[in-house]
C-alpha cells in the first residue's frame, strides 16, 4: 500500500509538470518494473484529460491512476533494449578500426599522436585509427576507402570528385552536436561547399595568415623587424635589404609563396560560377604577379640552380629565409616539428601585409575539418572521433599546442600555444588582427586552375616571361581544362 501511495504521488508530480510546465521531463515510476515517462511524447488529448483529472481534486485520484497504462503506451518506453525507442542514442562499443586519411593538410607525426591517438585511447578505447598513406585516388580505386578524412575546405573539391563526402546533417542532429558553439565563419565555409547547403564536414580548427620572420637574420643585417599593418610594398623593400650573399651563404629576404594567398582577401573564386570560365586574367591577379616579378628581379634571388622558392624549409630548417607569410597553423606545425629534431630558431610574427585596397581584411576562412565518407560502415564511430575533437577539453589541448580553435570561446582562444615555451612572448595579436573574409564559391575545377596559377611563378622567375604573357596563357590553359572536365 505504501509503495502504491508513493508511486501515485510521484506520478502526480510528473503529470503536474507535464500539464502546467509543458517541458520535457524523464521520470521513472517503479511498479514491478522501470517505466520512462517522457512528456514530449504524450499526445495532446491525453494531456488535456490529465489536466481535467488534476483539477477534480482528491475525489477523482483514481482517474489519474487509470491513465498509467495510456501514458505508458503513448509517451513511455522501457529502459530495456528491444522494447521501442531508447531515450538516448547510443553507439556500439564493439572494437572497430577506422581507416584515416590526411588530405593535403599539415599533420606532423607528433601532432597525430598528441591530437588523435593518445586522446582516443582514453576516450574511446574501442576505436582504433589506421592511417592510410599514398594517393587518395589510387587508394579508392584499389578499394582502400577511408572512413574518416582530415582535410580543409580549400581541398574539398577533389574529395567531391571522388564522391566521398557524406552529408552529416542528420547525424549531427542524431548525436546532438551543437553547431552554435563554433565560430560562424567555420560552419559557413563548410556549408558553402554544398550547393544544397549540406554539411559535409565538421571543423575542428581555424586557420589564418600571418607574416613570420627570422629575428636573427634581421639582427645580423641591422634591419628593423616587420610591424603589424604593413603593405606588401613595405615587405618588398625589407626583402631588398635582406637578400644578399654573406660568407658564402645566399640569404633570401622574402618568399611570397603562392599568388592565390595574396589575392585571398578579395574573396575571388578560381572559376566564375555564372560563365564557367576561369578567373585568371583579372586585375587582382595582375597586381599580385606584378609584385612577384619585382621579387624575382632582386639580385641573387633566383639561384644558380634555378631556385626560386625557398619556403617553408628555408625558413624552418636552413634559416636562409628571413620572411614568409603563410597559414599560421601550417607554419607553426613545421616550426614545432623542427624543434623535435633539435632545430630551433628565433622567430616572431606580424599581421599579414596587404595591398592598399584590402587593408584590414584577412584571408578567406580556412577550416581544418573531419569528413566522414559515404561508403563507411562506421559513420557513428567516426562521429565519436569528431565529438572527441570538438569537445572543450580537446579544443583546449589543441589550442595550447598551437592550433586555432574552431569554437567561439574566448577562454580557449586565450590559451593559444601555452604548452610550448617557444610560443611564449610571440605577437599573438597578429593572428587575430584581420578577420577572415567570406570563402568564395567552390568549383570542381578549383585545384586545376590553382595549379595553373601557381605554375606561372616558374614561367616568370626561370622562363623570364612577362606578366601579360603568363596571364594570357594561363587563362587559355585554365579555360581549356575546365572544358575538358565538363566534357568527361
Amino acid at each position: 500500500m505504501g509503495m502504491l501511495l508513493w508511486s501515485t504521488v510521484s506520478l502526480v508530480v510528473f503529470l503536474r509538470t507535464l500539464f502546467f510546465r509543458r517541458r520535457r521531463i524523464d521520470f521513472c515510476l517503479r511498479i514491478g518494473g522501470s517505466i520512462r515517462l517522457d512528456a514530449s511524447t504524450v499526445p495532446l488529448s491525453i494531456r488535456r484529460k490529465v489536466g481535467e483529472a488534476l483539477n477534480m481534486g482528491k475525489r477523482k485520484w483514481f482517474v489519474v491512476l487509470s491513465m498509467i497504462a495510456a501514458l505508458s503506451a503513448a509517451g513511455c518506453s522501457s529502459e530495456k533494449s528491444g522494447s521501442g525507442k531508447t531515450a538516448e542514442f547510443t553507439v556500439s562499443t564493439e572494437p572497430v578500426t577506422l581507416k584515416f586519411y590526411v588530405n593535403v593538410t599539415r599533420l606532423s607525426e607528433l601532432e597525430y599522436q598528441q591530437i588523435y591517438i593518445e586522446p582516443l585511447k582514453k576516450k574511446y578505447p574501442h576505436i582504433t585509427l589506421q592511417k592510410l598513406e599514398g594517393d587518395l585516388g589510387q587508394l579508392v580505386a584499389a578499394g582502400e576507402i577511408p572512413d574518416l578524412i582530415m582535410s580543409d575546405n580549400d581541398w574539398h573539391m577533389p574529395l567531391k570528385q571522388l564522391d566521398l563526402p557524406a552529408d552529416l546533417t542528420e547525424l549531427v542532429k542524431k548525436m546532438k552536436l551543437d553547431l552554435s558553439a563554433f565560430k560562424p565563419e567555420t560552419i559557413q565555409a563548410i556549408h558553402n561547399l554544398d550547393p544544397k547547403g549540406g554539411l559535409e564536414g565538421i571543423p575542428f580548427d581555424l586557420n589564418t595568415g600571418a607574416l613570420f620572420y627570422n629575428k636573427d637574420l634581421f639582427d645580423k643585417f641591422g634591419v628593423a623587424y616587420p610591424k603589424d599593418d604593413m603593405l606588401w610594398n613595405d615587405i618588398l623593400q625589407l626583402s631588398k635589404k635582406l637578400t644578399r650573399k654573406e660568407d658564402g651563404v645566399q640569404y633570401i629576404g622574402w618568399d611570397p609563396r603562392f599568388p592565390d594567398h595574396l589575392f585571398s582577401p578579395y574573396s575571388q573564386p578560381f572559376v566564375d560560377p555564372k560563365t564557367n570560365k576561369a578567373l585568371v586574367d583579372t586585375p587582382n591577379l595582375r597586381k599580385v604577379l606584378d609584385l612577384f616579378q619585382q621579387v624575382y628581379q632582386q639580385p641573387g634571388y633566383v639561384g644558380a640552380k634555378n631556385e626560386y622558392t625557398y619556403g617553408p624549409d628555408g625558413f624552418t630548417k636552413t634559416h636562409i629565409l628571413a620572411m614568409q607569410a603563410d597559414w599560421v597553423g601550417k607554419l607553426i606545425s613545421d616550426l614545432l616539428q623542427a624543434e623535435t629534431t633539435g632545430v630551433k630558431m628565433n622567430w616572431d610574427m606580424a599581421s599579414e601585409p596587404r595591398f592598399e585596397d584590402a587593408v584590414g581584411k584577412g584571408r578567406h576562412a580556412l577550416a581544418d575539418m573531419l569528413v566522414i565518407t559515404k561508403p563507411s560502415k562506421y559513420k557513428e564511430q567516426a562521429m565519436q572521433v569528431i565529438q572527441m575533437m570538438i569537445s572543450r577539453e580537446q579544443q583546449i589541448m589543441l589550442t595550447r599546442t598551437g592550433r586555432l580553435t574552431a569554437l567561439n570561446d574566448p577562454e580557449i582562444i586565450s590559451q593559444f600555444g601555452a604548452n610550448f615555451p617557444s610560443l611564449q612572448g610571440k605577437n599573438m595579436k597578429a593572428v587575430y588582427k584581420n578577420p577572415p573574409v567570406q570563402t568564395p564559391s567552390p568549383h570542381l575545377a578549383d585545384k586545376e586552375v590553382q595549379t595553373i596559377i601557381r605554375a606561372m611563378r616558374k614561367e616568370m622567375a626561370i622562363g623570364k616571361k612577362d606578366v601579360n604573357t603568363v596571364l594570357r596563357e594561363g587563362q587559355e590553359k585554365a579555360d581549356k581544362k575546365i572544358a575538358e572536365m565538363a566534357a568527361q
